[in-house]
């Protein structure tokens, strides 16, 4: 791998800026080039500096993953079809695009009381860990499944998840047709189906989540029924 890709792979959740001397220490390159290398990919947009602070993904990136987004059409798929899914006070619901072995969040609504959730658009979380994610691999092979999820941890340096568990929870979902999980936060649970195009393959994925409370056994089916739904129905409007 390039001595550039590796300062870009450097950043990730909870890493927004890094400095100079953090680059150096993730990557393993002297800190001389990391100046050297990290003002060149600024020059060009893949970089910028925070000052007193250190470096940050560029503004050129966006474009490169806004187009990326708009190819699999997943945020169109989902326009004007998510209406009927947050009902209850403190729901709210997200939508996110499988990326390899990560989940991006690209999409999120909230009703009018709004409560505290780590999902914000723009977040990347290893598909593994939320709902969105999960239901996604859940339509992939056991072996491109744990294939994604090896990749991501080394080239991330992240724990693999405990396979038996993940395996049996990815085939209750794709038995069932969506999933429950509340594992990604702490007091929140999601119900999510997966999004997948003409070929049946996993686009993404869309919930509704919430504080676990909130979540009584009839709204839990009744979320089930409606996720299912709004994922078929954003399907079918996958181009």
């Amino acid at each position: 791998m390039s001595k550039s890709a590796l300062l870009l792979r450097a950043f990730g959740p909870g890493s927004d800026v890094l400095s100079t001397r953090a680059l150096a220490e993730r990557t393993g390159i002297p800190r001389s080039t990391v100046h050297v290398l990290a003002t060149t990919l600024a020059d060009e947009g893949l970089l910028e500096t925070v000052p007193r602070r250190g470096w940050r993904l560029g503004p050129l990136l966006v474009g490169l993953a806004g187009q990326i987004i708009e190819r699999t059409g997943l945020v169109a798929a989902v326009e004007g079809g998510l209406g009927g899914l947050c009902r209850v006070a403190g729901q709210e619901v997200h939508v996110g695009q499988l990326v390899g072995g990560w989940t991006v969040y690209l999409h999120r609504e909230t009703g009018p009381l709004r409560t505290p959730m780590d999902n914000r658009v723009g977040l990347r979380a290893p598909a593994w860990r939320g709902g969105c994610g999960k239901a996604a691999l859940s339509r992939l092979s056991a072996a491109e499944t744990d294939a994604r999820i090896d990749r991501l941890c080394r080239d991330e340096d992240l724990a693999p998840p405990d396979r038996a568990t993940l395996h049996a929870e990815l085939d209750a979902a794709r038995r069932a047709g969506f999933l429950v999980s509340s594992a990604f936060q702490a007091g929140r649970t999601s119900v999510a189906a997966a999004v997948v195009d003409a070929d049946g393959r996993p686009v993404g994925g869309l919930s509704v989540a919430g504080p676990t409370p909130l979540f009584s056994r009839a709204v839990l089916a009744r979320a089930a029924e409606d996720v299912v739904t709004a994922a078929a129905r954003a399907g079918r409007q996958l181009v």
